[in-house]
């Protein structure tokens, strides 16, 4: 048996952090191509925005907010942790929201549980296609439907909006 290093777990972070960046990057890249004029925020920290990894706003923050977690799995997923994805998912302050996942991960045929409890709503899947030093592609593979936002939920991520300055925007 070997020894597993510092320098092979160090390797191994860096090499999770680069896919997770890249895969987010892809992702604000195709919501800002699908948005009429959106402000895309990567990253952003603020308004219970932790979960976020991409917060895009149509319409020049006049509009929809749209919310992705991306999660960049290792292993196939079973059923009972897509699930939980999925339920966090559904907790982002916004109107769309999504999982943009790693394609033939896991099993997105199977009921994950995306529509909101009272039927308004459902978590949009979008699946990432890696391909060596390629950009990764993504594409809408379950598209999301409008969900309610809470007031106070929103006028969180309103404050957010006033203050923060967007990391892709269209200028007009």
């Amino acid at each position: 048996m070997g020894k597993t290093t510092n320098a092979v777990v160090t390797s191994r972070v860096i090499s999770q952090t680069i896919r997770h960046g890249r895969a987010v990057n892809a992702v604000a890249d195709f919501l800002r191509s699908r948005l009429r004029v959106p402000n895309v925020y990567l990253d952003p920290m603020g308004a219970n925005l932790s979960r976020v990894d991409v917060l895009a706003v149509d319409a020049s923050c006049s509009g929809d907010i749209h919310a992705v977690e991306v999660k960049m799995l290792t292993r196939p997923t079973v059923t009972k942790e897509m699930k939980l994805h999925v339920e966090v998912a559904k907790g982002l302050p916004a109107h769309f929201k999504y999982l943009a996942i790693p394609r033939n991960i896991t099993n997105i045929a199977v009921d994950l549980g995306l529509f909101s409890p009272d039927g308004i709503g459902r978590v949009g899947i979008l699946l990432i296609s890696e391909s060596g030093d390629q950009l990764p592609i993504v594409e809408l593979a379950i598209k999301p439907e409008r969900f309610l936002l809470d007031p106070s939920k929103s006028a969180q991520v309103e404050r957010f909006l006033s203050k923060a300055k967007p990391d892709m925007y269209v200028r007009l």
